[in-house]
């Protein structure tokens, strides 16, 4: 009896170790893809003479798997990687030449959905310059969901923009221009002329009023410009008070909301309409001094073109947008929601992120927030100071209550 289950506990255990070491030998070997990448600066004319220092971020969007990969005096990346499709970004440091001399010049690129499978690939990332450290008046605040009535109907026209001052000098808000992308980041295309790498195409414009001097902002100091500055309380017990704003958009040729005691922005390119979902970048800048808003629209006005595939059928489509080069822009946030982002509609020079209020299309929740610049200081005359690294992925808070709901 003992003898026969002996051997039965040795066929068992012949059985299991023969299991174990079948399901081992099967288990596949992770696919794994050698990328050769290479960096290239942009507009083609920069004459680049060394690349001094770059770094390259790699996140498979699937696995969350990431690395990091440094290069000095090289543009030129060799790495073995785990297939996938990939979040790449690279930063660094670069010295070109130009009419002036040499200039030293950080650079920084962002590319998403990159399929890197099979044994090998090559792949070419575009660099553009990046804007230097921010000395002019910045995005605070974005609030464009709207409210939603105590009924639960949805409200519009209680939407706003805040624009402080993050410097510790006195600084004009007189001819600032509020710019809404015509591209939107759910809806990518292949749109000719590709000029992105070096200017922000703008679908509605619209400037601040003044003679250079009229509307200072302190140091700390914010201005509200308000879809429509009205006290939308009446309308909306759940709102807010937006008859003190600072500016108002105001469409003259539209059935819109006018307070005489609000100054009205000046109505540059096109109709600003604010989704209220995000889906558009918005931006901050300036024109060279004396440049009116004529001869602008006269010398940057373009025609794009796109097809349009729905359905395996393909449209051909086309746009006009005016094109601000990049160097005008002081500051850029690009908004989306985050089931459906597809791309950066701005340069990674102006922003390598993005933000948003909710996590995915149509969500109801969404109403009665915002997307706020996170407070990473205050001054010795307790005013804050704001988070700053053009990347709105990093320095903006998502979902939050608007700070003139408090």
């Amino acid at each position: 009896m003992l003898k026969q289950l002996f051997r039965t506990l040795l066929v068992l255990c012949a059985v299991i170790s023969f299991t174990a070491c079948s399901s081992d030998s099967n288990d596949a070997p992770e696919a794994q893809t050698s990328l050769k990448l290479e960096l290239k600066v942009i507009p083609e004319n920069i004459k680049v003479k060394e690349y001094k220092h770059l770094t390259v971020s790699f996140k498979e969007l699937n696995t969350g798997f990431t690395t990091t990969q440094e290069l000095k005096n090289t543009n030129t990346l060799q790495v073995t990687l785990p297939s996938g499709t990939y979040h790449i970004i690279t930063e660094g440091n670069i010295l070109y030449t130009d009419n002036t001399g040499s200039i030293e010049a950080k650079v920084a690129g962002v590319q998403t959905g990159i399929v890197i499978t099979g044994n090998e690939v090559s792949k070419t990332m575009n660099l553009s310059l990046k804007a230097g450290s921010n000395t002019d008046l910045i995005l605070e605040e974005v609030f464009f969901t709207g409210t939603k009535t105590p009924q639960g109907a949805m409200y519009f026209g209680d939407q706003y923009f805040k624009i402080t001052n993050n410097t510790d000098q006195t600084l004009y808000a007189d001819g600032m221009l509020l710019i809404q992308s015509s591209f939107m980041s759910n809806e990518k295309q292949e749109y000719s002329p590709n000029i992105m790498g070096t200017t922000f195409s703008a679908g509605a414009i619209v400037r601040i009023p003044g003679n250079g001097t009229t509307y200072p902002v302190q140091p700390g100091a914010s201005i509200i410009i308000a879809e429509d500055a009205i006290n939308h309380k009446p309308f909306n017990s759940l709102s807010i008070d937006l008859s003190h704003a600072n500016f108002q958009i105001f469409k003259e040729d539209s059935d819109d909301i006018d307070n005489p005691a609000v100054p009205k922005m000046m109505n540059v390119f096109e109709k600003m309409v604010i989704h209220t979902q995000g889906y558009y970048a918005y931006a901050l800048a300036r024109m060279p001094q004396g440049m009116t808003n004529e001869t602008m629209l006269a010398q940057n006005t373009y025609t794009y073109t796109y097809n349009l595939t729905i359905g395996g059928d393909v449209y051909p489509m086309d746009g006009t947008a005016v094109k601000i080069p990049n160097e005008w822009v002081i500051d850029a946030v690009n908004l989306s929601v985050q089931d459906s982002f597809q791309w950066l509609v701005t340069s990674p020079s102006l922003d390598m992120g993005w933000t948003s209020v909710t996590s995915f299309d149509g969500d109801k929740n969404r109403f009665g927030k915002a997307v706020r610049r996170k407070v990473i200081g205050q001054t010795l005359e307790g005013k804050n100071i704001y988070k700053d690294t053009n990347n709105s992925t990093l320095d903006f808070e998502h979902g939050v209550k608007p700070s003139l709901f408090n």
